[in-house]
């Protein structure tokens, strides 16, 4: 079952950032190549004219909103619905209700910043099939996928170490 992408394999990074300059050069659309590694690349191991973009900053701020919320509900509703003989004073003193507030909000932006980067990543990848050359990424190899016709051109495939039809 082929899925119309060209793998490709190469050992050293700066290969694949001369693949990714070929792509480019022939025209090929960002969204339609892949990089993974197991490894950090640099910022230039990208396709050409790629633009990077995450939902890590608004997902963490809605986070942090909604577990400091909760937090501060949490400790002004448990002190109404649960009335000490304490002169009307509520259980937790304003100082105390403030750090239980923060941790809210270290929570909450903490948990959504963890979920956002593991949706981002597609993980978990249950659904997913393996691609014929991933096992190469535990090798520390830069795996580029490209999706393309049959007869498309494969001269940014020349310094790779290994390439497969998916």
């Amino acid at each position: 079952m082929a899925d119309g992408r060209l793998h490709a394999v190469f050992a050293r990074a700066a290969d694949a950032r001369a693949a990714l300059q070929r792509l480019g050069q022939d025209g090929v659309a960002p969204e339609n190549v892949e990089v993974r590694s197991s490894v950090p690349l640099e910022h230039d191991v990208v396709p050409v004219g790629a633009t990077i973009k995450s939902r890590i900053p608004w997902t963490s701020l809605a986070g942090a909103t909604v577990g400091g919320t909760a937090f501060f509900l949490m400790v002004k509703l448990t002190s109404e619905a649960y009335p000490l003989p304490t002169g009307g004073q509520p259980i937790v003193g304003l100082p105390p209700a403030g750090v239980i507030t923060f941790e809210g909000v270290a929570i909450g932006a903490v948990l959504t910043t963890v979920a956002t980067v593991l949706f981002e990543c597609g993980l978990p990848g249950w659904l997913k099939k393996p691609g014929p050359l991933d096992h190469h990424i535990a090798l520390d190899h830069i795996l580029v996928s490209v999706k393309c016709d049959e007869g498309a051109s494969t001269a940014w495939t020349a310094h790779a170490v290994e390439t497969a039809r998916g």
